[in-house]
Protein backbone atom coordinates (compact mmCIF):
# COMPACT_ATOMS: atom_id res chain seq x y z
CA UNK A 1 0.00 0.00 0.00
CA UNK A 2 2.93 2.12 0.51
CA UNK A 3 4.67 1.93 -3.00
CA UNK A 4 0.99 2.76 -4.17
CA UNK A 5 0.65 5.70 -2.06
CA UNK A 6 4.54 6.88 -3.05
CA UNK A 7 3.60 6.17 -6.70
CA UNK A 8 0.10 8.16 -6.29
CA UNK A 9 2.01 10.72 -4.71
CA UNK A 10 4.35 10.98 -6.92
CA UNK A 11 2.35 11.17 -10.26
CA UNK A 12 -0.35 14.31 -8.19
CA UNK A 13 3.12 16.04 -7.97
CA UNK A 14 4.20 15.65 -10.87
CA UNK A 15 0.79 16.76 -12.65
CA UNK A 16 0.61 19.66 -10.57
CA UNK A 17 4.48 20.42 -11.55
CA UNK A 18 3.19 19.94 -15.49
CA UNK A 19 0.21 22.06 -14.66
CA UNK A 20 2.15 25.25 -13.00
CA UNK A 21 4.99 24.78 -16.12
CA UNK A 22 1.81 24.63 -18.73
CA UNK A 23 0.58 27.75 -16.75
CA UNK A 24 4.09 29.62 -16.55
CA UNK A 25 3.95 29.34 -20.41
CA UNK A 26 0.41 30.31 -21.19
CA UNK A 27 1.00 33.38 -19.15
CA UNK A 28 4.54 33.91 -21.05
CA UNK A 29 2.80 33.26 -24.30
CA UNK A 30 -0.16 35.64 -23.21
CA UNK A 31 2.54 38.18 -22.27
CA UNK A 32 4.61 38.00 -24.96
CA UNK A 33 1.47 38.27 -27.55
CA UNK A 34 0.29 40.94 -25.44
CA UNK A 35 3.79 43.01 -25.83
CA UNK A 36 3.57 42.30 -29.43
CA UNK A 37 0.76 43.54 -30.12
CA UNK A 38 1.25 46.45 -28.08
CA UNK A 39 4.14 47.03 -29.97
CA UNK A 40 1.94 46.76 -33.33
CA UNK A 41 -0.39 49.55 -31.65
CA UNK A 42 2.18 51.97 -31.11
CA UNK A 43 3.85 51.76 -34.90
CA UNK A 44 0.20 52.32 -36.10
CA UNK A 45 -0.30 54.96 -33.47
CA UNK A 46 2.97 56.34 -34.81
CA UNK A 47 2.23 56.23 -38.06
CA UNK A 48 -1.53 57.70 -37.80
CA UNK A 49 0.03 60.60 -36.26
CA UNK A 50 2.81 61.56 -39.05
CA UNK A 51 -0.32 60.72 -41.06
CA UNK A 52 -2.70 63.40 -39.14
CA UNK A 53 -0.13 65.53 -39.26
CA UNK A 54 0.19 65.19 -42.89
CA UNK A 55 -3.16 66.33 -43.50
CA UNK A 56 -2.94 69.75 -40.72
CA UNK A 57 -0.06 70.72 -43.24
CA UNK A 58 -2.03 69.96 -46.72
CA UNK A 59 -4.85 72.04 -45.05
CA UNK A 60 -2.38 74.73 -44.32
CA UNK A 61 -0.76 74.71 -47.56
CA UNK A 62 -4.43 74.95 -49.62
CA UNK A 63 -4.88 78.07 -47.03
CA UNK A 64 -1.44 79.43 -48.04
CA UNK A 65 -2.63 79.44 -51.68
CA UNK A 66 -5.88 80.81 -51.41
CA UNK A 67 -4.68 84.21 -49.76
CA UNK A 68 -2.66 84.47 -53.09
CA UNK A 69 -5.52 84.03 -55.03
CA UNK A 70 -8.29 86.51 -53.33
CA UNK A 71 -8.38 89.06 -50.17
CA UNK A 72 -11.25 87.61 -49.39
CA UNK A 73 -12.67 84.52 -47.82
CA UNK A 74 -16.23 82.28 -48.37
CA UNK A 75 -17.44 79.10 -48.30
CA UNK A 76 -17.20 79.48 -52.04
CA UNK A 77 -13.71 78.87 -52.59
CA UNK A 78 -11.65 75.75 -52.41
CA UNK A 79 -10.70 75.61 -49.12
CA UNK A 80 -14.32 75.23 -47.70
CA UNK A 81 -15.33 72.53 -50.59
CA UNK A 82 -15.03 69.14 -48.95
CA UNK A 83 -14.40 67.92 -52.43
CA UNK A 84 -11.39 70.03 -53.32
CA UNK A 85 -9.63 69.07 -49.88
CA UNK A 86 -10.25 65.56 -50.32
CA UNK A 87 -8.53 65.56 -53.85
CA UNK A 88 -5.67 67.56 -52.62
CA UNK A 89 -5.24 64.74 -49.48
CA UNK A 90 -5.54 61.86 -52.07
CA UNK A 91 -2.82 63.21 -53.82
CA UNK A 92 -0.83 62.31 -50.36
CA UNK A 93 -1.11 58.93 -51.22
CA UNK A 94 -0.59 56.92 -48.22
CA UNK A 95 0.33 53.16 -48.72
CA UNK A 96 -2.38 52.17 -45.57
CA UNK A 97 -4.73 53.82 -43.80
CA UNK A 98 -7.44 56.61 -44.33
CA UNK A 99 -7.18 60.01 -43.87
CA UNK A 100 -9.70 62.95 -43.82
CA UNK A 101 -9.32 66.37 -43.18
CA UNK A 102 -11.57 69.19 -42.62
CA UNK A 103 -11.40 72.89 -42.01
CA UNK A 104 -13.36 75.65 -40.44
CA UNK A 105 -13.05 79.45 -40.77
CA UNK A 106 -13.01 80.52 -36.87
CA UNK A 107 -13.67 83.78 -37.66
CA UNK A 108 -17.27 82.30 -39.02
CA UNK A 109 -18.63 82.29 -35.13
CA UNK A 110 -19.17 84.39 -32.51
CA UNK A 111 -15.88 86.13 -30.19
CA UNK A 112 -16.63 85.66 -26.62
CA UNK A 113 -14.17 87.81 -25.03
CA UNK A 114 -15.66 91.09 -27.55
CA UNK A 115 -18.24 91.05 -25.22
CA UNK A 116 -16.55 93.40 -23.21
CA UNK A 117 -14.31 96.14 -23.61
CA UNK A 118 -12.85 99.75 -22.46
CA UNK A 119 -10.78 100.12 -19.35
CA UNK A 120 -10.62 97.39 -17.07
CA UNK A 121 -12.84 95.27 -19.63
CA UNK A 122 -15.63 97.14 -17.47
CA UNK A 123 -18.06 98.55 -20.40
CA UNK A 124 -20.21 96.51 -22.65
CA UNK A 125 -19.44 96.57 -26.47
CA UNK A 126 -22.82 97.79 -27.38
CA UNK A 127 -23.40 96.02 -30.65
CA UNK A 128 -21.96 92.37 -29.36
CA UNK A 129 -24.10 92.72 -26.45
CA UNK A 130 -27.43 93.27 -28.44
CA UNK A 131 -25.92 90.37 -31.00
CA UNK A 132 -25.75 88.43 -27.96
CA UNK A 133 -28.97 88.82 -26.79
CA UNK A 134 -30.16 87.57 -30.29
CA UNK A 135 -28.46 84.86 -30.23
CA UNK A 136 -29.15 83.10 -26.99
CA UNK A 137 -32.93 84.05 -28.06
CA UNK A 138 -32.30 82.04 -31.20
CA UNK A 139 -30.78 78.92 -29.49
CA UNK A 140 -32.84 79.03 -26.88
CA UNK A 141 -35.82 78.34 -29.18
CA UNK A 142 -34.04 75.76 -30.49
CA UNK A 143 -32.78 74.29 -27.43
CA UNK A 144 -35.40 75.00 -24.11
CA UNK A 145 -38.18 76.09 -25.59
CA UNK A 146 -39.91 74.95 -22.98
CA UNK A 147 -38.04 76.95 -20.38
CA UNK A 148 -40.12 79.96 -19.91
CA UNK A 149 -38.03 81.74 -17.26
CA UNK A 150 -35.17 81.85 -19.44
CA UNK A 151 -33.36 84.83 -19.45
CA UNK A 152 -30.84 86.30 -22.23
CA UNK A 153 -29.63 89.39 -19.96
CA UNK A 154 -28.97 86.69 -16.90
CA UNK A 155 -26.58 85.26 -19.27
CA UNK A 156 -25.48 87.83 -20.66
CA UNK A 157 -24.80 89.43 -17.18
CA UNK A 158 -22.97 87.13 -15.65
CA UNK A 159 -20.72 86.40 -18.99
CA UNK A 160 -19.37 90.24 -18.42
CA UNK A 161 -18.86 89.49 -14.69
CA UNK A 162 -16.84 86.70 -15.00
CA UNK A 163 -14.49 88.41 -17.66
CA UNK A 164 -14.50 91.95 -16.22
CA UNK A 165 -11.46 92.87 -14.15
CA UNK A 166 -13.42 94.03 -11.60
CA UNK A 167 -14.27 91.35 -8.60
CA UNK A 168 -16.40 93.40 -6.51
CA UNK A 169 -19.64 94.14 -5.63
CA UNK A 170 -20.75 95.64 -8.24
CA UNK A 171 -22.59 93.31 -10.50
CA UNK A 172 -23.84 93.87 -14.05
CA UNK A 173 -27.22 93.35 -13.00
CA UNK A 174 -29.03 91.10 -9.75
CA UNK A 175 -28.06 87.71 -11.79
CA UNK A 176 -24.48 88.48 -12.44
CA UNK A 177 -21.96 86.53 -10.91
CA UNK A 178 -18.89 87.75 -9.15
CA UNK A 179 -16.43 85.53 -7.05
CA UNK A 180 -18.03 85.21 -4.16
CA UNK A 181 -20.96 83.97 -5.74
CA UNK A 182 -18.57 80.96 -7.15
CA UNK A 183 -16.96 80.37 -4.26
CA UNK A 184 -19.89 79.52 -2.61
CA UNK A 185 -20.12 76.59 -5.10
CA UNK A 186 -19.59 72.68 -4.09
CA UNK A 187 -16.30 72.89 -5.24
CA UNK A 188 -15.83 76.27 -4.82
CA UNK A 189 -13.73 78.37 -7.47
CA UNK A 190 -12.51 81.78 -8.34
CA UNK A 191 -14.11 83.94 -11.17
CA UNK A 192 -11.66 84.64 -13.85
CA UNK A 193 -11.82 87.93 -14.46
CA UNK A 194 -9.99 88.20 -17.60
CA UNK A 195 -10.86 86.93 -20.95
CA UNK A 196 -11.87 83.41 -21.42
CA UNK A 197 -8.99 80.99 -23.22
CA UNK A 198 -11.44 78.55 -24.04
CA UNK A 199 -14.68 78.41 -24.48
CA UNK A 200 -15.18 75.34 -22.31
CA UNK A 201 -15.06 77.67 -19.50
CA UNK A 202 -18.18 78.53 -20.20
CA UNK A 203 -19.78 76.03 -18.18
CA UNK A 204 -18.37 77.02 -15.07
CA UNK A 205 -20.79 80.49 -15.75
CA UNK A 206 -23.69 81.04 -14.10
CA UNK A 207 -26.61 80.38 -16.11
CA UNK A 208 -24.97 78.53 -19.04
CA UNK A 209 -26.72 74.58 -18.71
CA UNK A 210 -25.32 71.66 -20.50
CA UNK A 211 -28.15 71.13 -22.70
CA UNK A 212 -27.15 74.98 -23.76
CA UNK A 213 -23.85 74.98 -24.62
CA UNK A 214 -23.83 71.34 -25.93
CA UNK A 215 -27.15 70.88 -27.47
CA UNK A 216 -29.39 67.57 -27.97
CA UNK A 217 -28.73 64.85 -29.79
CA UNK A 218 -30.13 66.27 -32.76
CA UNK A 219 -29.38 69.58 -32.17
CA UNK A 220 -25.78 71.74 -31.99
CA UNK A 221 -25.53 73.80 -28.88
CA UNK A 222 -23.76 77.11 -28.50
CA UNK A 223 -20.43 75.96 -28.27
CA UNK A 224 -20.53 75.48 -32.06
CA UNK A 225 -21.08 78.75 -32.65
CA UNK A 226 -18.43 80.64 -30.48
CA UNK A 227 -15.00 80.91 -30.49
CA UNK A 228 -12.58 82.08 -27.50
CA UNK A 229 -8.86 81.40 -28.38
CA UNK A 230 -6.75 81.89 -26.53
CA UNK A 231 -6.27 85.77 -24.76
CA UNK A 232 -2.53 85.75 -25.07
CA UNK A 233 -2.22 85.34 -28.56
CA UNK A 234 -5.42 86.98 -29.33
CA UNK A 235 -3.78 90.22 -28.11
CA UNK A 236 -0.88 89.59 -30.67
CA UNK A 237 -3.64 89.06 -33.74
CA UNK A 238 -4.50 91.56 -35.94
CA UNK A 239 -8.22 90.53 -35.17
CA UNK A 240 -7.50 90.81 -31.67
CA UNK A 241 -11.35 90.84 -29.86
CA UNK A 242 -12.85 92.96 -32.32
CA UNK A 243 -15.40 90.42 -33.18
CA UNK A 244 -16.03 91.24 -36.52
CA UNK A 245 -17.84 88.02 -37.99
CA UNK A 246 -17.11 86.45 -41.59
CA UNK A 247 -20.25 87.00 -43.14
CA UNK A 248 -19.43 85.09 -46.41
CA UNK A 249 -18.90 81.76 -43.81
CA UNK A 250 -20.81 81.90 -41.04
CA UNK A 251 -23.48 79.21 -40.25
CA UNK A 252 -27.50 80.14 -40.12
CA UNK A 253 -27.73 80.49 -36.02
CA UNK A 254 -24.93 83.21 -36.32
CA UNK A 255 -25.86 85.08 -39.46
CA UNK A 256 -29.37 85.05 -37.60
CA UNK A 257 -27.49 86.54 -34.58
CA UNK A 258 -26.12 89.39 -37.05
CA UNK A 259 -29.32 90.31 -38.28
CA UNK A 260 -31.66 92.81 -36.26
CA UNK A 261 -34.21 91.86 -34.02
CA UNK A 262 -37.48 90.71 -36.20
CA UNK A 263 -35.21 89.48 -39.06
CA UNK A 264 -34.01 86.69 -37.83
CA UNK A 265 -36.14 83.98 -39.80
CA UNK A 266 -34.09 85.70 -43.05
CA UNK A 267 -30.55 83.74 -42.06
CA UNK A 268 -31.59 80.90 -44.10
CA UNK A 269 -32.32 82.62 -47.53
CA UNK A 270 -28.75 84.27 -46.84
CA UNK A 271 -27.27 80.71 -46.34
CA UNK A 272 -28.76 79.71 -49.35
CA UNK A 273 -27.86 82.57 -51.54
CA UNK A 274 -24.32 82.35 -50.95
CA UNK A 275 -24.10 78.65 -52.45
CA UNK A 276 -26.89 79.06 -55.07
CA UNK A 277 -25.16 77.96 -58.24
CA UNK A 278 -25.71 77.48 -62.15
CA UNK A 279 -24.26 75.18 -63.86
CA UNK A 280 -21.90 74.16 -61.31
CA UNK A 281 -20.40 77.91 -60.89
CA UNK A 282 -21.73 80.23 -58.06
CA UNK A 283 -23.71 83.00 -59.57
CA UNK A 284 -23.56 85.26 -56.49
CA UNK A 285 -20.74 87.77 -55.69
CA UNK A 286 -20.17 88.43 -51.79
CA UNK A 287 -16.92 90.99 -52.63
CA UNK A 288 -19.15 93.53 -51.02
CA UNK A 289 -19.90 94.05 -47.54
CA UNK A 290 -23.76 95.13 -48.88
CA UNK A 291 -24.53 91.88 -50.33
CA UNK A 292 -26.73 90.45 -48.23
CA UNK A 293 -29.31 93.54 -49.09
CA UNK A 294 -29.64 91.50 -52.36
CA UNK A 295 -31.08 88.62 -50.75
CA UNK A 296 -35.18 88.48 -51.19
CA UNK A 297 -36.40 90.77 -47.48
CA UNK A 298 -33.75 91.58 -47.23
CA UNK A 299 -33.78 95.21 -49.16
CA UNK A 300 -33.58 98.11 -46.59
CA UNK A 301 -32.26 95.47 -43.60
CA UNK A 302 -28.98 96.81 -42.36
CA UNK A 303 -26.91 94.81 -40.15
CA UNK A 304 -24.10 96.48 -37.64
CA UNK A 305 -21.09 97.38 -40.10
CA UNK A 306 -19.00 96.63 -36.84
CA UNK A 307 -19.98 92.79 -36.70
CA UNK A 308 -19.35 92.30 -40.50
CA UNK A 309 -15.72 91.09 -42.25
CA UNK A 310 -15.22 89.52 -45.44
CA UNK A 311 -11.99 88.04 -45.01
CA UNK A 312 -10.76 85.22 -42.50
CA UNK A 313 -7.09 84.38 -41.15
CA UNK A 314 -7.82 81.80 -38.02
CA UNK A 315 -9.16 78.51 -39.07
CA UNK A 316 -9.28 75.65 -37.21
CA UNK A 317 -7.75 72.26 -38.99
CA UNK A 318 -8.81 68.85 -38.41
CA UNK A 319 -7.14 65.60 -39.51
CA UNK A 320 -8.26 62.39 -39.24
CA UNK A 321 -6.50 59.50 -39.96
CA UNK A 322 -7.53 56.04 -39.26
CA UNK A 323 -6.02 52.72 -39.71
CA UNK A 324 -7.37 48.58 -38.51
CA UNK A 325 -9.75 50.12 -36.21
CA UNK A 326 -7.41 52.69 -34.32
CA UNK A 327 -7.69 56.50 -35.14
CA UNK A 328 -5.75 59.87 -34.25
CA UNK A 329 -6.75 63.19 -34.94
CA UNK A 330 -5.10 66.49 -34.93
CA UNK A 331 -6.60 69.80 -34.05
CA UNK A 332 -4.60 72.93 -34.70
CA UNK A 333 -5.81 76.70 -34.70
CA UNK A 334 -3.56 78.41 -37.28
CA UNK A 335 -3.39 81.97 -37.79
CA UNK A 336 -2.95 82.91 -41.44
CA UNK A 337 0.07 86.01 -41.94
CA UNK A 338 3.08 87.48 -43.42
CA UNK A 339 6.46 85.57 -42.30
CA UNK A 340 7.88 89.06 -41.27
CA UNK A 341 11.78 87.50 -42.10
CA UNK A 342 10.18 86.67 -45.56
CA UNK A 343 7.35 88.51 -46.74
CA UNK A 344 5.82 85.31 -47.65
CA UNK A 345 2.05 83.93 -46.08
CA UNK A 346 1.86 80.74 -42.92
CA UNK A 347 0.15 79.77 -41.07
CA UNK A 348 1.40 79.91 -37.43
CA UNK A 349 0.35 77.27 -35.56
CA UNK A 350 -1.48 78.77 -32.12
CA UNK A 351 -2.71 75.62 -30.25
CA UNK A 352 -2.21 71.74 -30.95
CA UNK A 353 -4.10 68.67 -29.47
CA UNK A 354 -3.61 65.33 -30.58
CA UNK A 355 -6.07 62.83 -29.62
Amino acid sequence: MKRVNSRGIALLVTVAILSAVVAVSLEMNRRSRSAATRAVIEQHRTTLSAMASSGVQAAMAILIRDKAESEIDSIQEAWANPDIVRAVVAELAFETGELSVAIQDEQAKIQVNALVQGPGRSQYNESQRLMWDRFLRVMHARLLPDERSFEPDEVICALKDWMDSEDDDALSCPNGAESDYYKGLTPPYPCRNGPIPHIGELMRIRGITANLFYGLPNEKGISDYITAYRGEDAQSLPTGFAGKININTAEQPVLAAMLPSGKEELAQALVDYRVEMSESKYIHDLSLPTWYKQVAGLQGVVIDPRLITLSSDLFRIRASARMDHLSVTATALVHRENDPATGKCICRVLTWLVE
